[in-house]
């Protein structure tokens, strides 16, 4: 009876929050996806990508002095250039202006693995020198 009324539990959980995983945020995802869409264009930790030259590493992001750096990196989607070749699936977001790279389309899930990877760089970075 115990074993019943456990897998009834279970099934509930994976119904009402899509599945174990998706009650709590991956960093190890999130890295994955880093790597996956955002290493053409930034250098990720311990990737030894080159990334562009214009853009900014994910180590310079997580240090910035600025106090929005953590709401700027979560919207990063909304900011240039990102909106030229960013979907967001859940929000229905539109790709603006021209194409200047192949499209990536995101879930909100993926953005919020993204941040907890995001967020580990951060408590190994901030205020550290290098």
């Amino acid at each position: 009876m115990l074993g019943l009324v456990l897998k009834t539990v279970g099934l509930a959980v994976i119904f009402l929050f899509g599945g174990v995983s998706a009650a709590f945020s991956d960093a190890a995802h999130g890295r994955d996806i880093s790597r996956l869409h955002c290493a053409r264009c930034h250098v990720i930790p311990d990737l030894r990508n080159m990334g562009i030259g214009s853009t900014p590493s994910f180590k310079a992001m997580v240090k910035s002095p600025a106090d929005d750096w953590r709401d700027k990196f979560e919207a990063f989607y909304s900011l240039p250039p990102h909106p030229a070749f960013v979907t967001v699936k859940e929000l229905r977001t539109e790709r603006v202006g021209p194409a200047i790279a192949a499209p990536v389309i995101i879930s909100l899930r993926e953005i919020d693995d993204l941040m907890e990877y995001v967020d580990e760089l951060a408590s190994k970075y901030r205020g550290k020198e290098n």
